[in-house]
């Protein structure tokens, strides 16, 4: 009986080892996989925000159209693995996240086909040479305590999906520059109002804390009727939109009326992307625009023009530009290709599409001067501003909204010389203005690092007559003036289809 006991005490405490050890063991595999563990979901992390930003940096050259830039360009025909030097834009992107710059990393970038992103609507445009880029990073990453137990190895992997996306045009009005003081300002007493289209109605880019500015107690915005219950445009049923701003100051510094729905100040509201950035600059025209003289109530001048009668404009080429003055200009369709000098309309100039106008054929598109068949595009590619309307009527109709110019009346080369302070472009004045079609008036945000180099656009109302715009104002800085009403009638209904750069997986 002793024996047995003392064999049993034995084998006891054999027991409460063996179970120590095992517990011993399990607590050091229980910290292993939670420290472990720990590092490989930093590390999963990490992949992830490199994959992101390889495929909008990819994404982001595609939409740029350098894909063929030396260095950092690259082949959209097949896909590739980048080494640990790379330069190509969407490897850079992954290296300066910290992924690709070591033998144990993997970054693959990839063009999958349509189907790859089920329920997203990309780009038709041609111009751009991929509207779907995937990049794919892995990484072996070595364990530590659970190395003891199990694989010295574990890899971690992401991937991430960008395309060019075609999107309704986010905001009326969008002031693009990134760091301007004053980026919006509002002199004298000028109303704005804009009825219906979209629920944001304004957007202010710069990060600035005096990015809004207004001098002038009765300086007015008037989004009461904004957004898209208004559904005719024309101030009637809308009940309001918000206006939307990144830097300050964080209440409005002008007498804002938002609607009931409710609109709102939002401030500090997330940048908004150029929706025109991708529309490609027009070629230069092959031949030149014509300026004929009709005299009052012969031809298409009418009889209204006496005295002085009226100047017929055809598209094309104007190696100096336009300075019309004490006419009635009338412009047949097409594009108007100002290379240096600017386009101005000013001292007593009145400005009308030509009816009937003669179908152009030079753009292929088909534009006739009609709401529905779109009229002309003026494109200004060097130095000199746009300036329209000092004292007479204007009445101009912009380029088709589904052509490849997207609605756009008045398009600024992307870097063209700075257009400020007394070079400004300038809208309004003594007359009545109807354009009917989109103000596209800024440089790219890589012109507007050097803070001083953007495009301005002074907007004036007046007290006889209003300024009424169908269409978007998209500039680098934008100043309202005057003592009359500006208006934006907006249709919800007829929307501007637009592309832009999004991650969808």
């Amino acid at each position: 009986m002793r024996s047995f006991v003392k064999r049993y005490k034995e084998e006891d405490g054999q027991t409460i080892v063996l179970a120590a050890l095992a517990m011993s063991i399990f607590l050091f595999g229980a910290i292993g996989l939670a420290i472990d563990g720990a590092h490989m979901y930093a590390q999963r992390q990490m992949a992830q925000t490199a994959a992101d930003a390889a495929a909008m940096g990819g994404i982001m050259t595609a939409f740029g159209g350098t894909t063929g830039a030396a260095g950092t360009g690259f082949s959209t025909t097949g896909s590739f693995t980048c080494t640990t030097t790379d330069t190509r834009t969407p490897c850079a992107y992954a290296s300066k996240n910290g992924f690709g710059g070591s033998a144990s990393d993997t970054v693959t970038v990839s063009f999958p086909p349509s189907t790859a992103a089920p329920g997203v609507v990309l780009s038709p445009d041609p111009a751009f040479k991929a509207t779907l880029i995937q990049a794919t990073v892995t990484r072996n990453v070595s364990t530590t305590l659970m190395a003891l137990l199990g694989p010295t190895v574990s890899t971690v992997s992401a991937s991430a999906m960008a395309a060019i996306v075609s999107v309704d045009a986010p905001v009326p009005i969008l002031i693009t520059h990134p760091t301007l003081s004053q980026a919006l300002s509002m002199n004298g007493n000028p109303n704005v109002q804009i009825c219906g289209g979209p629920g944001r109605s304004i957007q202010v880019n710069s990060n600035s804390g005096t990015a809004n500015y207004a001098v002038g107690s009765k300086a007015t915005i008037d989004l009461s009727h904004a957004g898209p219950l208004d559904t005719n445009g024309n101030c009637s049923t809308g009940t309001g939109a918000d206006f939307g701003t990144l830097g300050g100051p964080s209440s409005p510094p002008f007498n804002f009326l938002p609607g009931t729905k409710p609109g709102k100040f939002l401030q500090p509201a997330q940048a908004i992307h150029d929706p025109l950035a991708g529309v490609a600059a027009p070629p230069v025209p092959a031949t030149a625009g014509t300026q004929t003289h009709q005299n009052a109530g012969t031809g298409i001048c009418p009889a209204a023009a006496a005295p002085l009668g009226c100047t017929v404009l055809t598209p094309g080429l104007y190696p100096s530009g336009l300075a019309l003055t004490t006419t009635t200009a009338l412009m047949q369709p097409g594009i108007y290709y100002m290379q240096t000098g600017g386009f101005s309309c000013a001292a007593g100039c009145n400005l009308a599409m030509a009816s009937p106008a003669v179908p152009d054929v030079t753009t292929g598109t088909g534009w006739d001067g009609t709401v529905a068949g779109g009229g002309v595009l003026i494109y200004n590619s060097g130095t000199g501003p746009i300036k329209i309307g000092a004292s007479g009527t204007v009445n101009l109709i912009g380029s088709k909204a589904d052509s490849s110019y997207k609605n756009i009346l008045f398009f600024e080369d992307h870097s063209a010389p700075a257009n400020t302070g007394s070079k400004a472009h300038k809208i309004g004045g003594g007359g009545a203005l109807t354009l009917l079609g989109t103000i596209y008036l800024t440089n790219d945000l890589a012109t507007m690092a050097d803070a001083a180099h953007y495009q301005e656009l002074d907007l004036q109302g007046n007290p006889a007559s209003g300024t009424l715009i169908q269409g978007q104002i998209i500039v680098g800085a934008l100043g309202l003036g005057g003592t009359g009403g500006i208006t934006m009638n907006l249709n919800p209904s007829v929307t501007l289809v637009v592309s832009q750069v999004a991650l969808v997986n």
